[in-house]
């Protein structure tokens, strides 16, 4: 009975023994992956600032002013181009209907080639 005894205590020691060795394998493995994990987030946040930066700096109206003026040929308004609200002409309606030409038919259709209906 004794040694009966003995041997389940023995086994339950070894049980746990094999328990606490596999929680502390997993604990460690845990642990691995939570700093992998923390070094590829400030990895992450590094991109993320850089990209905040990049867009600062193509959203700046100086630098926006020298990409119309390189590919668009933009130029600033000179005074000369500028002119007040009273130097508009005025139009009537009269002079409006002659001004447009000739006026579109009706029955026109306008056909698209391409995206939604």
């Amino acid at each position: 009975m004794m040694k009966a005894i003995n041997l389940l205590g023995l086994t339950i020691a070894v049980a746990l023994l094999l328990a606490l060795y596999i929680a502390k394998t997993e604990a460690g493995k845990a642990q691995d992956r939570l700093a992998n994990l923390q070094a590829e987030l400030a990895e992450e946040r590094g991109r993320i600032n850089t990209l905040q930066v990049n867009v600062a700096h193509l959203e700046d109206p100086e630098q926006l002013r020298a990409l119309a003026r390189a590919y668009l040929g933009f130029e600033p308004i000179r005074p000369n181009q500028e002119i007040g609200l009273n130097e508009l002409p005025s139009v009537t309606p009269e002079t409006a209907a002659v001004s447009e030409g000739p006026a579109v038919p009706q029955t026109a259709s306008v056909r698209r080639t391409g995206g939604r209906p």
